[in-house]
């Protein structure tokens, strides 16, 4: 199977270590089982961990993410903390070249338990080789309550400094808020002060209720361009002439164990086997990239190519690029 992007994609790989799915949230977009105690386990936890090792080159630049559900919600018991930090030490010890990011919605009370693992893991990584960060989401629409919200931004104030990047999921619903300046005050701030980024919302079940078209996309980028510039991929569009893809064939490792690929979260035919996962989805690079004649565009370099597995749920037939039609605006 040849990769007809390998140098596009660049030499950093990409896993997700999904721990479990039980979460203390209910985001209306999610796929995820929030009531499943599926992996709640710490044995399984390490076995994750020693799976990703061994199927993976050691020598070469990764991203870990490692995610519930909600790893630190208040009902996690304090002895699950020693099996995290115990996984993000094993993963140091073996990835050279590693960023240990851990996902979290920080909406519990008990946040000194996750200032305390961070600072221990940070103390064993190779400060010039290694870094153990957090990750957090923020959605105008179909994330949180106002108690909830208000106890993120508390959160936020007391883990920041680790917090390395805080995502918005593309939903239709979120593109409104924006479209319409809904989107309140404290996301001019958090623009500001992280890297806001713009992701693909993964389809699930529900994915006619949230799945954007591609013209909405361009719309909600062009406000993005406008609005918010320092956030992300608009800085990186507008600043950098090559931008990798935005797909990385993230390796991922479910809550069952099961070694798939980003395939596998999609609700409609999802495929669960890695190896098909991959061939799924260089079919669909290949298809995407003749379809829309990428290599001769003016702006391959420059554009991340976007998500693969978004653009299989949208239907369509034309050949117009809405992303190049954004950068004949933007650039």
């Amino acid at each position: 199977m040849v990769d007809v992007l390998a140098e596009k994609k660049g030499p950093t790989k990409e896993a997700h270590l999904i721990l479990f799915e039980k979460c203390n949230l209910r985001c209306s977009f999610c796929h995820q089982d929030h009531d499943s105690t599926v992996g709640l386990d710490a044995d399984e936890i390490m076995r994750k961990g020693i799976k990703l090792v061994e199927q993976s080159d050691l020598e070469a630049p990764i991203v870990i993410n490692i995610t519930g559900g909600e790893l630190f919600t208040d009902d996690i018991p304090d002895w699950m903390f020693g099996y995290y930090h115990a996984l993000g030490e094993y993963l140091l010890n073996n990835f050279k070249r590693a960023k240990l990011v851990f996902g979290t919605n920080l909406v519990y009370e008990n946040v000194w338990r996750v200032e305390r693992l961070i600072t221990m893991l940070n103390t064993l990584s190779d400060r010039e080789l290694q870094t153990v960060s957090l990750a957090t989401s923020y959605d105008p629409a179909g994330r949180f309550n106002p108690a909830q919200r208000e106890l993120f931004f508390k959160n936020l104030e007391r883990v920041g400094m680790w917090v390395d990047t805080v995502n918005v999921v593309i939903t239709k619903q979120n593109i409104e808020v924006f479209l319409n300046d809904r989107e309140g005050d404290e996301v001019k701030d958090l623009a500001y002060d992280y890297d806001l980024y713009f992701d693909h919302y993964i389809p699930s079940e529900r994915y006619e209720e949230h799945q954007p078209t591609e013209s909405q996309i361009r719309q909600l980028y062009l406000k993005l361009a406008k609005k918010y510039p320092l956030s992300y991929p608009i800085a990186a569009w507008k600043k950098q002439a090559f931008n990798e893809t935005t797909c990385r064939s993230t390796k991922i490792i479910n809550k069952d164990g099961v070694v798939t690929t980003c395939w596998s979260e999609a609700g409609k035919d999802a495929v669960l086997d890695e190896g098909q996962g991959l061939a799924a989805k260089h079919a669909a690079e290949e298809r995407f990239i003749e379809h829309y004649g990428c290599l001769s565009c003016e702006y391959y370099q420059r554009c991340g190519l976007r998500c693969f597995l978004h653009h299989s749920f949208v239907e369509g037939s034309t050949t117009e690029c809405e992303i190049k039609l954004l950068f004949d605006e933007i650039l």
